[in-house]
């Protein structure tokens, strides 16, 4: 199944973004259907949806478990698509919302190149503080791809705040699904990966998303690349990281869960074998069906916890 799902993969060059105004265009293509597909997986998955006030997404079970019900825990989501495109209509968030029974919080960022660096992150950061303030501090803090280097950058705008006084809760728990962690494109895996990944490229396809959303600043930036964050000096919510042996990402996965673990972090890694980039988005394959129960059960743990 893997092999005839990447048979219908496409990696070629796109060579996007281009402008902001060709950007806005080719998101429109298959917008219409996109949303159609996702409105449908709502529907069979029994989760409402609703925007609040922030124009955030908010994915809620209609019939969560019963120890759901009661529980207070919720999930601030961030989509991926490279900086540049997807919205919070996102699959992974989705089926979170439906096997946690907890609120899903969506986060509908400004995109590249429209919005360059730190608008994302701040809009992020401020979704998750305004979340805290209102549903509480147990929350998981997650994202896929460039929406788990979004998350990075939350939870080290979230440690700085602590080191200077001004300090919110951390998250109970960070999932960080294949996250694009390099923009400089410096690991290993973006080069012995190229072509081999089912769906994205690094040459004259991610190096210009990367670009786009950086603008002027220094790519080798914590902020901008995690891979290069510092995580020691205070404490760290668990993590769980999921990547593959044909990810482009690979790199930058083990690099991050390398750095959390000598600083001490809890992390858990899940690499599959043959697997590709947000390989979870492609719900025929056993890998994706079984990375979610994996998921689920995770949260559940850190959940779970005192």
């Amino acid at each position: 199944m893997a092999i005839a799902a990447a048979a219908e993969a496409d990696n070629r060059v796109h060579r996007w973004p281009l402008t902001p105004r060709i950007t806005r265009w080719l998101r429109t293509k298959g917008a219409a259907a996109r949303r159609e597909g996702f409105d449908a997986d709502r529907a069979a998955l029994g989760v409402e949806v609703e925007r609040d006030a922030r124009g955030h997404l908010v994915m809620t079970a209609v019939d969560g478990p019963e120890s759901a019900r009661v529980d207070d825990a919720w999930v601030l989501w961030i989509h991926g698509g490279g900086f540049c495109w997807g919205s919070a209509r996102d699959g992974t968030g989705l089926r979170l919302a439906a096997g946690l029974g907890r609120p899903v919080v969506s986060v509908e960022y400004p995109l590249a190149p429209e919005a360059r660096f730190p608008v994302a992150i701040d809009v992020c950061l401020e979704a998750y503080l305004a979340g805290v303030a209102e549903r509480g501090p147990r929350v998981l803090l997650g994202g896929v791809s460039a929406g788990a280097n979004l998350a990075l950058g939350v939870l080290q705008r979230l440690r700085a705040m602590r080191a200077a006084g001004d300090g919110p809760p951390l998250p109970l728990g960070v999932v960080a699904l294949t996250p694009f962690g390099d923009l400089a494109g410096e690991g290993d895996s973006y080069r012995v990966n190229e072509g081999r990944d089912a769906w994205i490229r690094w040459r004259g396809q991610q190096e210009r998303f990367a670009r786009a959303y950086a603008g002027g600043a220094d790519l080798r930036d914590p902020l901008v690349s995690p891979v290069h964050a510092d995580w020691t000096g205070g404490a760290l919510p668990p993590a769980i990281l999921t990547t593959g042996t044909r990810d482009l990402f690979l790199s930058d996965t083990a690099r991050i869960h390398t750095a959390w673990r000598e600083a001490g972090g809890e992390a858990d890694l899940v690499l599959a074998e043959g697997l590709w980039h947000s390989y979870l988005s492609d719900a025929r394959l056993p890998e994706s069906a079984a990375l979610t129960a994996r998921l689920l059960d995770w949260c559940e743990g850190v959940l779970g916890r005192e």
